[in-house]
């Protein structure tokens, strides 16, 4: 049996919120209609409603794509708690390892267009 992610016991994850506005925001009345609508069988939104089955990536954007609500706003929705913004490695590592350095010419100035066209 698979384990479900941690994210499942956590009082803030909420799928129903998520599956009922998508729901009035494409005008459906069941979650059949809204599987039509997303494009997914009937047993996924049951499954996710049940909180049996975290929601994809490829779910977020589909409904993204039919509603125009950012992705960023579905996840708040469906209660994700996470970071909004994720840092990654770019020169903090405090451990050592592998930092990754910026680009050179990430802040550098841009040439304006008549320098580079007329000299």
């Amino acid at each position: 049996m698979a384990m479900k992610p941690f994210f499942f016991d956590l009082n803030t994850y909420t799928p129903n919120h998520l599956l009922d506005t998508l729901m009035g925001k494409l005008h459906v009345q069941s979650d059949a209609g809204l599987a039509r609508a997303l494009g997914v069988p009937p047993s996924t939104i049951s499954k996710i409603r049940n909180k049996h089955m975290a929601i994809s990536s490829s779910l977020l954007l589909s409904a993204h794509e039919l509603t125009e609500i950012s992705i960023r706003d579905l996840r708040n929705l469906m209660g994700d708690v996470h970071s909004k913004y994720w840092r990654g490695n770019l020169g903090d590592d405090k451990g050592g390892g592998n930092v990754v350095s910026l680009p050179r010419y990430i802040g550098r100035r841009r040439a304006k267009p008549d320098a580079l066209m007329f000299g």
